[in-house]
């Protein structure tokens, strides 16, 4: 699965190749083929991204998520995300198809410094969503940019997997992107080769399975991918974190990226 490696920056051209709209202005990457053919004719797209579920962890421990393995044994390429490989900065690259000095996000608060995915399809006529926890990247970045916000206040990833599901059948947004921020806590708190986060994975694997089966029902074509990934801290101090990431480590930066449609 790594012998080809694409760059993050590809998402933003592949969501405008499937919706037949401009790629943001200043986006970088090209479009890659092989999902951009799988989600063809789909009228929507939503981007559900599991925070800091990287290659490194995905392999790992593959036996835990079986619906995320099939899912990757049918399509599957990995990506590398931009640097720093945090999130803020490698959704705003989702979003626009460039890195941090094209797009001007340095954390959840700054505001983008070009044209967005979201831009391009209310431009369209269409509208967007993004959906998070209160004050973490999905509703205080791509929240406040979309048309509409999924803002799930101190919650679970589960509200997180009811708010899309409700957002996608209320309003149909041509273009939706979540993030599920508990996933990058558990991996911070245990380290990502831990045992003890194997309970948060198994719980995201079904919730991913009931996200997608919800979403292409309603005629959603779904991309599923990391920002980043996360490495162990060997030497964490009580009270410190035992998952990191950041670097340009592979650990950090290379993630899995799925998709499905019905």
């Amino acid at each position: 699965m790594t012998d080809n490696i694409f760059p993050m920056t590809a998402i933003a051209p592949i969501v405008s190749a499937i919706l037949d709209l401009p790629a943001p202005a200043s986006a970088v990457g090209k479009p890659i083929d092989v999902i951009v053919k799988g989600l063809k004719g789909v009228k929507r797209v939503a981007i559900i991204a599991p925070d800091a579920l990287g290659l490194f962890a995905v392999n790992k421990w593959r036996a835990e998520m079986p619906y995320l393995q099939s899912l990757l044994t049918q399509n599957g390429v990995v990506l590398r995300s931009v640097l720093p490989s945090i999130t803020p900065v490698n959704f705003a690259c989702m979003v626009t198809g460039t890195d941090r000095d094209g797009h001007g996000i340095h954390s959840r608060l700054h505001d983008f410094a070009c044209q967005t995915l979201f831009d391009v399809v209310r431009e369209s006529g269409g509208k967007s969503a993004g959906i998070g926890i209160d004050d973490y990247t999905g509703s205080a970045l791509l929240g406040r940019f979309a048309d509409i916000c999924g803002n799930v206040g101190d919650g679970s990833d589960d509200d997180i997997a009811d708010k899309i599901i409700e957002v996608a059948s209320d309003s149909a947004p041509e273009f939706l992107i979540a993030q599920l921020g508990r996933v990058d806590d558990v991996f911070h708190e245990h380290g990502p080769s831990s045992p003890e986060v194997v309970p948060m994975l198994r719980a995201t694997d079904a919730r991913l399975k009931r996200i997608v089966a919800s979403l292409n029902l309603l005629g959603y074509g779904v991309i599923i991918l990391a920002d980043h990934g996360q490495h162990d801290v060997l030497d964490a101090l009580p009270g410190q974190h035992k998952g990191n990431h950041g670097s340009d480590s592979d650990e950090d930066c290379l993630v899995p990226c799925t998709w499905a449609r019905r």
